[in-house]
């Protein structure tokens, strides 16, 4: 790791017992002297700052109306912060339809260390990446022995634009998570390369399944390290396919951990229902558009522009007009076998070309849309790891044409002018994530028929109050993606605000018999027809909403309240209890337990739940006047008074409130 830039990369045979491939290493053009440990350290530690100088603006930023709802703020397991509780549900749950346990652990060490403060979590995040960026750095250096590029691409993976949404975004703290392991493993590689053992071999497999448990797109990080025994380690030996044999054969144990990550997370996906079926998108569509994605990401970091959180699949916009689709996936189909082919031929003379390329299109496989998930053609967040490839490839290939056409010295300034050119850019970038409606303003700015940014619009528009805004918004999601349910029953949902109960009802149904099996759809429509009076069709939705979703506790809430209307309140009770389980924040089902043992004078089962109702929600007009019943039973009559009197101040003329006072004053 010491040695200087320029230095063979290949390993000698005495240190690694396999003897190597004669396998030529590109000589660098970033002139510098060899690097001390204490050296390397230093950079290492400037690259971080780097990256984490760039992301430290996000510290004022929001949570955006894209998943982070989902994954923190409306999350009852994550917000409880770290509890044992949480710890079992991280290992054993199905939400967001993903399997990543470590990734959750993150997210409830944040609540625990610094609540729901979004700026704290997008820190944390900028720290995660600076630190994967430091580890690049390192990794490289000890992998290649030539630090000047090992620098560059790490700088580049820093800054590059591509990367702000993994970054950016909180809900994809997995990215940078993974990525923390993903690079630790390429760094312990070369330290087991170089002298196997078992506890280096077990340093590298605990490195990766701790990286498969905050992301399962490590999976193919092992084909990763065959390709980088190649090149720049030269591992092999002069047996030809034996000695790729007794390489692939060292691999087992790793790719047995990938398996197991991979089959658990297919599972889990298929079980929250984000695998798309082959009816809703074709294989072929989905071939052609893994293809035709590959030109995108190739366009995507050679010239990042025109970059959104979401790009829509044409499949399931337009699944009737697919001619467009066959033909951008068959030029990139072309493509990728002609690339493959120039870097193939190139092998023996810049082999860094072909294990470049190679390991960006491996890296890229599980998130190819080859098994469909979501509804996205493709997403920047997938280049987070598979761009390292490409900035290697395109890093060494410049060192080596600057040294052929003698222009060495020219090769940091071109390197810096790179360097803060993707760090502008990335700057532009990280300023569309500062909350929801600047982050889907810029979504349907640069890019067509984005039905998910206007449907998110929407969302953002409801929960400011503006039904309005929300209303026209998913109008316009839905004018280009009718059967996007989300938007469908929100849509209802909102309708149903708006006084407009028949319009709301009959787009909640067209929802669910759409997707009978979609959660959301069903739970919004149990609260429609609650609103409407109708018990019984209430419970029904929603008791199918908790069988679909037993972990959300919104429908628990929504089916004791359903009961309680019926003055069925034992049911209702049993629900209720349910809900505070799942969130202990829902003041509204804390009140309605204290109004049931009110009710029921089960007068010390009333005070808890009370107590809670109205430390959650001082204002709650229900809990304040149980609570005040609850204290005229206790004979604390002046309490009982003030009370009242503050519920007649929130609800004027509430009749109890007035009774009640009416007795105690002796009227």
């Amino acid at each position: 790791m010491g040695e200087g830039i320029g230095a063979d990369s290949r390993i000698p045979a005495r240190t690694s017992g396999i003897p190597v491939i004669a396998l030529p290493a590109a000589q660098s053009s970033f002139p510098a002297p060899a690097l001390s440990r204490a050296r390397l350290l230093g950079a290492a530690l400037l690259l971080a700052a780097l990256a984490f100088a760039l992301y430290a603006r996000t510290g004022s930023f929001a949570f955006v109306g894209i998943d982070d709802e989902s994954y923190v703020g409306g999350n009852p397991p994550v917000t409880a912060g770290l509890t044992a509780a949480g710890v079992r549900w991280a290992f054993t749950a199905v939400h967001s339809s993903n399997w990543h346990p470590l990734t959750w652990l993150s997210h409830m060490l944040d609540v625990e260390l610094f609540g729901l403060d979004a700026g704290a979590h997008h820190l944390v995040n900028a720290a995660l990446h600076a630190a994967g960026t430091a580890l690049a750095f390192l990794a490289l250096a000890a992998l290649t022995r030539q630090n000047g590029p090992s620098f560059v691409v790490a700088a580049l993976f820093a800054v590059h634009p591509t990367h702000v949404e993994s970054v950016a975004w909180i809900a994809e703290r997995k990215d940078v998570l993974s990525g923390v392991s993903a690079m630790l493993v390429l760094l312990l590689w070369a330290g087991y390369a170089r002298r196997p053992s078992a506890g280096r071999y077990a340093a590298v497999a605990a490195a990766l399944a701790l990286g498969l448990l905050a992301k399962p797109m490590l999976v193919t990080l092992p084909f990763v390290l065959l390709l980088l025994d190649l090149w720049p380690l030269g591992r092999g030996t002069s047996g030809g396919r034996r000695g790729m044999g007794r390489l692939v054969l060292e691999k087992l144990p790793l790719l047995a951990l990938a398996a197991a990550s991979s089959a658990v997370t297919f599972l889990v996906q298929s079980a929250g229902g984000a695998t798309r079926s082959l009816d809703a998108v074709p294989l072929a569509a989905r071939a052609a558009n893994a293809a035709a994605s590959v030109l995108a990401y190739l366009g995507a970091i050679f010239w990042p522009a025109r970059l959104a959180v979401f790009y829509p699949h044409p499949a399931i916009v337009h699944p009737d007009r697919l001619g467009g689709l066959y033909l951008a996936g068959a030029a990139g189909a072309l493509a990728i076998a002609a690339l493959t082919w120039l870097a193939a031929r190139s092998f023996r003379r810049a082999p860094y070309l072909l294990v470049g390329w190679l390991l960006f299109l491996g890296m890229l496989v599980p998130v190819s849309g080859l098994v469909q998930v979501g509804l996205q053609a493709r997403a920047d967040r997938y280049l987070y790891l598979p761009s390292l490839g490409l900035l290697v490839a395109a890093v060494w290939g410049a060192a080596e044409l600057a040294a052929r056409f003698r222009r060495a010295g020219r090769a940091p300034v071109l390197a810096a002018a790179a360097i803060l050119g993707y760090g502008a850019a990335a700057w532009a970038q990280i300023g569309t994530w500062r909350d929801t409606r600047a982050l889907c303003t810029h979504a349907l700015a640069v890019t067509e028929e984005n039905f998910l940014a206007h449907a998110t619009l929407g969302n953002d528009a409801a929960a400011r109050g503006d039904l309005e805004g929300a209303r026209r918004a998913y109008e316009a999601a839905l004018a280009i993606h009718p059967r996007h349910l989300d938007a469908l029953s929100n849509l209802g949902a909102t309708l149903m605000r708006l006084g407009r109960s028949e319009e709301g009802l009959a787009r909640l149904r067209s929802a669910v018999a759409l997707a009978p099996s979609h959660a959301d759809a069903r739970a919004n429509l149990g609260r429609a027809l609650l609103l409407t009076g109708d018990g019984a069709g209430a419970i029904a939705a929603l008791e199918e909403a908790i069988r679909l979703a037993p972990d959300r506790p919104e429908p628990r809430l929504n089916l004791g309240l359903a009961h309680l209307a019926r003055n069925e309140l034992e049911a209702a009770r049993a629900a209720l209890e349910a809900a505070v389980r799942l969130d202990p924040g829902l003041a509204l089902a804390h009140a309605n337990l204290g109004g049931i043992a009110v009710v029921r004078e089960e007068w010390d089962r009333a005070a808890a739940p009370l107590a809670a109702a109205l430390r959650l929600n001082p204002e709650n007009v229900g809990a304040l006047y149980n609570q005040g019943l609850l204290e005229a039973h206790r004979g604390e009559a002046e309490r009982a008074r003030a009370l009242f009197r503050r519920v007649l101040a929130l609800a004027p003329g509430h009749a109890g409130a007035e009774r009640q006072l009416q007795a105690l004053e002796g009227r």
